[in-house]
């Protein structure tokens, strides 16, 4: 048996090292794009965060399970580069790592980036007396902000990384924002969002407000049941065939506030840009007044 566990340690080990291998083998894609890309994006990237079995805090039952259906749907959307941190490769340090080392040199301007979080946050009051929340790693404590990552780390990163559209998903109650006006909706009966998709975005989803949870009734994430939804295509409010990640957040929002009977609140805002993420680019049809130029697949 000793040897049996020691065996799972080692492949755990190794796991952890292959992750970061590939991060660094691959080559800095930030600053080497030049024009524009033949699509929306040049590539577009899902980082999907999951943690299940914490180390000084209690578990969240069935984390892994749902951040792996989200990790699949973006998949489907062909998202070029969709990589899982899971468990012990959720640790302070990695994190730390992947946000403010590997992804601001990894990802490119004329990228697309999706973050997915689902795991604990806490809440602590900055210098100014202000309560922001945070995201837990693995080997952090829910009531200590030490080894967390903070609301200001994270808009910090947001300004650190070149991505054209930027949008940050959390499966749990993080607050404290400073926000922009939200862009609005597609117009009734317009083909394309043409302005939105060319101009800067920052845009964020949180599963709950604050002093709220995040529900999980029979072990599964309400927000991902209905983010999966959304991705579906669902969320397409204008049905002009374009998910954009505004449209996305107003159906979480009406969404989750219906099926958790009022007790669970998402947020949904920009918080840098006047853009709006392509989730689901729509056919290739250009208005009449305004031809559209370089319609193509969502994955370049």
């Amino acid at each position: 048996m000793r040897r049996f566990l020691h065996g799972l340690g080692i492949i755990g080990v190794l796991l952890g090292q292959a992750i970061g291998a590939w991060w660094c083998a691959a080559p800095s894609d930030a600053y080497a794009q030049a024009g524009k890309p033949e699509g929306l994006y040049y590539k577009s990237w899902a980082v999907i965060i999951g943690i299940e079995n914490y180390q000084v805090a209690p578990p969240v039952p069935g984390a892994i399970d749902d951040a792996k259906r989200v990790a699949q749907a973006f998949r489907r959307l062909g998202f070029d580069e969709v990589v899982e941190i899971y468990e012990k490769d959720a640790t302070s340090r990695r994190l730390q790592q992947v946000f403010n080392d590997i992804l601001p040199r990894k990802v490119g301007r004329m990228d697309r980036l999706v973050v997915f979080y689902i795991g604990h946050a806490g809440a602590a009051r900055d210098a100014e007396g202000e309560e922001r929340s945070y995201l837990v790693p693995l080997d952090a404590q829910i009531a200590h902000v030490s080894k967390a990552m903070t609301v200001e780390q994270l808009k910090e990163f947001t300004r650190r990384t070149a991505s054209k559209h930027t949008v940050l998903l959390f499966d749990a109650p993080v607050f404290g924002w400073e926000v922009t006006a939200p862009p609005r909706l597609s117009l009734e009966g317009r083909v394309a969002p043409e302005d939105e998709r060319e101009r800067r975005a920052v845009q964020v989803v949180s599963a709950a407000g604050k002093g709220e949870t995040s529900l999980r009734p029979d072990g599964k994430s309400l927000f991902v049941r209905q983010l999966l939804a959304g991705l579906s295509g669902e969320a397409d409010s204008d049905g002009n065939g374009w998910l954009m990640a505004s449209e996305l957040g107003a159906y979480l929002v009406e969404r989750v506030e219906r099926a958790s009977d009022g007790a669970q609140h998402p947020i949904s805002l920009r918080i840098d840009g006047d853009g709006d993420t392509v989730l689901i680019e729509g056919a290739s049809i250009s208005p009449p007044s305004a031809p559209m130029s370089g319609e193509g697949s969502m994955s370049p």
